[in-house]
Parts: structure tokens; C-alpha cells; sequence
């Protein structure tokens, strides 16, 4: 016989309301809501944990490279590794236990010089939840690549050797200031702008270093001043007649200084020369893409911009001016005469005048100075450092070890210790890398 589907096995009626389907309503909320809240409570705890412990590694790692460094312990050479005891840091002051879950942690820290940095590998405990026993599984099996996000690593150096041949170039002419780049290059010093200048070295080898010399060059410019007969009552030099004076002495022409540029325009005089030069708003553009102004921002004339730090502009412009004024002595009385510019005095003119004088061209740079008491009167010289370069470079055999070995297997095989041949020029001694890893529980 068919059953009725709205009755059980007994001819009972089922009951399809709420009270009914409550027990399955049950199980969706538990599935929907209380597991995910579970889950979500889960993760938070486990993020909040990871960084509370993080934070302890991070300040025995900083206290253990502050450690080494101020008694100079770092180790310094690529592979090499200094270890910490933790009771070291304690004892020390580097390290409080407030700074360490409230407890003394025990164990130690080993610090391992790779490439330009360090990699620290902790082995500490008794840290409460953030002992490293606790929390990480044991080590992984080497492996070729390094993953920086990991928390525990460990890092295991291994050597070859080459055959090594240094030599040196040629020295490169002398360069200036103006000459070098605003950088400091890879082997610490500033190169010249143009490399293709630079000696070159030989085909197949490895510059490793770049060694420069540096030299005073001289150059050196004759003064000569208009010299005068007599005192007499005389001013300072002045565009204007100024109060006290009756008469301009023409013989005492001479220009002021230009001004700096500004946007606005002077007043013009019949003594005043100006000049106009277009001004831009120069920039460079950092790294993080923003632009840098020069002076503020404002408008400049190129002269007075750096153009190899400042190398865009902006397309609006704005014209800009700068003047410069004839100038006279004023006078009373008897007028002097002058003579025509000369470097040293005459019996007909005992008297120098300081501020009307001109200077030769200077001469081509030399690297000997040309000032003798004879002609220090009136010879002016000036100086600048000059520096030249030449490369060191190294010629490298293949490796002489058919595979890398470890500083244990490496040293026994070559008979000699890493230091030897670090310090050996005719050897290359080369540091590979593999890493261990231990995984959180």
C-alpha cells in the first residue's frame, strides 16, 4: 500500500511547522554562524599571538646586534657567524625581562653575515608561548632559496676557490669637481660623468676596485688698480651726486655688481644697464614620484640652478630681470689724476686706488704654483683639487673544486684556513648559500 507522505509509519500526522523543522534550523544557525564566529576567534587569536612573539624575536634580535657591535664582534666577512648566549644579554643590560614575556629566556642567537646583511637564527626558550620549541616544528631539509618571511631560518655557507690574477690600468687624466658625479659609485668613490673617459681593462675581467688620486692645481690672475697723484677730499662711489660734493670725477667709472634676478622691474637711470632672462620652475622627480622643486619653487634663471640635479622644468615661464649701475667717486676741491690701470706704483702715482682695478684671464691650470714674493703684490691665485683614477681588476680561473664544500670539508681539502685564503691575492675565495627552515607547529 502507498504510504501518505504527510503521516509517519504509525498513521500519525507529521507536523511541518516550526516546532518541526527546529531541530534542522539548529543546525544551519551552528554551521552558518557559531563555527564561523569559532573559526574567526580562531584566526585572532592565532594573528594576536604571532605578533606578541614577534615582537619578543625583534628585540632579541636588536639587542643582540647592539650587543656585538658595541664590543665590535660583528661578524665581518660573507658566511662567517658570531653566537649570543642569552644570559649574555641579560647580564648586560641589552635586554630586560620585561621586554621578554616577564621571563629570563635561555638559549641563544646566532648571527650569520650574508651578502650586506645579517641573517639571525633563534634558538631560545623558556619564553612562555613564544619559546621557539614550543611553536616551530624541526628543521626543514637545505634548501637553495631564501625566504625572508620566515621566522626561524638558519643559514649554511659553502666555498670554492679560484686562481686569482690582479693588475691595474693606466691612470685617467685628472678630473674636477664639476666633472664627477653627484653619487658615490659601488666602490666608494665618485666617478667622472663621462665613463667612456675612464681606462678601460682587460677583456673577461672583474674591476674590484677603483683607486684615485688627488693634486692641487693652480691658476693665477694679474691685478692692476688706477693709481692717483694725490688725496684730496674724495667719496665712496655713487651713481648719484651725494651730499657734499660738488664734482663727478669721470676717470672713476667703474660697474656694480649685477643684482640677483627678480620678477619685477627696476627703476630705470640713465646710469643703469638691465637684462632680461627667462625664468622656469625647475624640478626633479624622487622616488616615490613626486616632484622637487628648485628654490622653492619659484622662477629661476638656469644659471642659478644646479641643471644636473634639476632636470625638468615646467613648460609656463616668466620674464625676469637683473641690473647693474655705473658708479663715481665724488670730489671737492683740486681733482686727482689717475694713471691707466697698472700693477705696481709709479713716482708720478704713489697712490693705489683699491677699488678701481681689473684682472687678467686666468691662466690654464697647472700643477705648480707660479706665486713668488716678486709678484705676490699684485698676482692672484686660486686653487682647486683635481683627482684621476685608475681600476684594480681581477682575472679569475674556473673553480678549482669540482663542488661547494662546507667550511669544515673546505678547509681540509685545501689545506688552508678561510683566512689565509681571504688574504691571499692570488686566490678568490667564493660563498655560496643554502637554508634551513623550521615551520610553525
Amino acid at each position: 500500500m502507498r504510504r501518505n507522505r504527510y503521516v509517519d509509519e504509525n498513521g500519525n500526522p507529521i507536523n511541518y511547522g516550526f516546532e518541526g523543522k527546529k531541530p534542522l534550523l539548529n543546525f544551519f544557525f551552528i554551521f552558518s554562524i557559531i563555527i564561523p564566529l569559532i573559526l574567526i576567534g580562531l584566526i585572532i587569536y592565532t594573528v594576536v599571538n604571532n605578533n606578541y612573539c614577534h615582537g619578543i624575536y625583534d628585540k632579541i634580535k636588536e639587542a643582540s646586534y647592539n650587543y656585538l657591535d658595541d664590543n665590535k664582534k660583528l661578524p665581518e666577512n660573507e658566511g662567517d657567524y658570531t653566537t649570543v648566549q642569552m644570559d649574555e644579554l641579560y647580564e648586560h643590560s641589552y635586554i630586560t625581562k620585561g621586554q621578554t614575556a616577564n621571563k629570563k629566556c635561555t638559549g641563544k642567537v646566532k648571527i650569520t653575515k650574508y651578502e650586506d646583511d645579517y641573517i639571525y637564527t633563534l634558538d631560545v626558550n623558556n619564553c612562555d608561548k613564544c619559546s621557539v620549541n614550543k611553536r616551530y616544528k624541526n628543521w626543514s631539509s637545505e634548501s637553495n632559496y631564501y625566504n625572508s618571511g620566515k621566522t626561524i631560518v638558519d643559514v649554511v655557507p659553502y666555498y670554492n676557490i679560484y686562481d686569482r690574477q690582479v693588475g691595474v690600468t693606466e691612470w685617467s687624466d685628472y678630473y674636477d669637481e664639476e666633472e664627477l658625479t653627484k653619487k658615490v659609485s659601488k666602490y666608494g668613490v665618485r666617478l667622472p660623468k663621462d665613463k667612456d673617459e675612464m681606462p678601460e681593462e682587460p677583456e673577461g675581467s672583474e674591476i674590484v676596485e677603483v683607486q684615485k688620486e688627488e693634486r692641487t692645481f693652480y691658476s693665477y690672475s694679474d691685478k692692476s688698480w688706477k693709481w692717483y697723484d694725490i688725496v684730496g677730499d674724495y667719496s665712496d662711489f655713487y651713481s648719484e651726486q651725494p651730499s657734499g660734493y660738488d664734482y663727478k670725477d669721470e676717470d672713476t667709472q667703474k660697474y656694480t655688481e649685477y643684482t640677483n634676478y627678480s620678477l619685477n622691474y627696476p627703476e630705470e637711470h640713465d646710469y643703469r644697464d638691465i637684462r632680461r632672462e627667462r625664468g622656469y620652475k625647475f624640478y626633479y622627480v624622487d622616488e616615490n614620484g613626486e616632484k622637487v622643486y628648485a628654490n622653492n619653487g619659484n622662477y629661476t634663471v638656469e644659471d642659478d640652478v644646479d641643471l644636473d640635479v634639476y632636470t625638468e622644468r615646467d613648460e609656463e615661464t616668466a620674464t625676469m630681470y637683473s641690473y647693474r649701475d655705473k658708479v663715481w667717486r665724488w670730489y671737492n676741491g683740486q681733482k686727482r689724476e689717475y694713471s691707466s690701470y697698472r700693477k705696481t706704483q709709479s713716482e708720478d702715482y704713489p697712490y693705489r686706488d683699491e677699488e678701481l682695478y681689473s684682472l687678467d684671464s686666468y691662466s690654464s691650470w697647472s700643477e705648480s704654483s707660479s706665486l713668488t714674493p716678486e709678484n705676490e703684490s699684485y698676482r692672484v691665485e686660486q686653487t682647486k683639487v683635481m683627482t684621476r683614477y685608475r681600476y684594480v681588476y681581477e682575472i679569475l680561473s674556473l673553480k678549482i673544486l669540482d663542488e661547494n664544500l662546507t667550511k669544515k670539508e673546505f678547509e681540509k681539502t685545501t689545506n688552508m684556513t678561510l683566512d689565509e685564503v681571504r688574504n691571499n691575492e692570488n686566490y678568490k675565495l667564493e660563498v655560496t648559500y643554502k637554508f634551513k627552515y623550521r615551520d610553525a607547529k
